[in-house]
């Protein structure tokens, strides 16, 4: 599997960084409450490595929100969050004077909708920064078990599905109530590991066309 160097991997956490920014931007002019997101961790790993460390942080279902992206190169975006704390995201869409049950009755629609606003913001910042043009597919939402995220998998064709390259994020959601952590995976296959980590190094360099 391509390794990312040091400085490779601090520009790709510069890039999400943004792209979560304007996310958040988005958020805001939705739901009218200003949501500090950041970006602490941006790991390339394997999909076994990543269920093991989601297995060792949540032991609960994850909300998960899908999207497949095809261009340059294909991949599945996942964006998780545990499943009691959707209700929490969902407030930030439709406001807060809900009652829980009428929130539960909108929370795939408004997950889905978060999700997009997310994923589509991260997706825009890394294919305009390494002109890497990406379309993307509409969101689908599932709840599923921490060892189960990936079995969905798409883009498993060089290898096993659990060596197969993984970019794993780790986003903090800084909620009015409580903070909330969410998880951004990119499902990947070693062709598109490699363009992605040559145009890393091209826009380290400051070569990249």
């Amino acid at each position: 599997m391509t390794e990312l160097g040091e400085l490779e991997l601090d520009a790709l956490t510069e890039i999400f960084n943004v792209g979560v920014g304007m996310a958040a931007d988005a958020l805001y002019q939705m739901g009218g409450e200003h949501v500090p997101l950041s970006v602490p961790v941006v790991e390339l790993t394997s999909q076994q490595a990543a269920i093991r460390h989601y297995q060792a942080q949540e032991q609960r279902p994850l909300c998960a929100i899908r999207q497949t992206y095809s261009g340059e190169f294909s991949t599945d975006a996942i964006l998780m969050f545990p499943e009691d704390n959707s209700l929490e995201l969902v407030r930030l869409i439709v406001g807060g004077d809900l009652p829980a049950e009428q929130l539960a009755g909108m929370a795939q629609d408004a997950m889905a909708e978060i999700g997009n606003i997310v994923l589509n913001a991260v997706i825009s910042n890394l294919s305009s920064t390494l002109n890497l043009p990406l379309e993307g597919s509409l969101p689908t939402v599932s709840v599923l078990r921490p060892d189960g995220i990936f079995s969905q998998d798409a883009n498993s064709n060089s290898g096993s599905v659990e060596s197969a390259p993984l970019l794993a994020l780790m986003i903090d959601f800084q909620l009015s109530t409580r903070g909330v952590n969410g998880y951004l995976a990119f499902l990947l296959d070693v062709p598109a590991c490699e363009k992605l980590g040559k145009r890393l190094t091209q826009f380290v360099n400051g070569s990249l066309a």
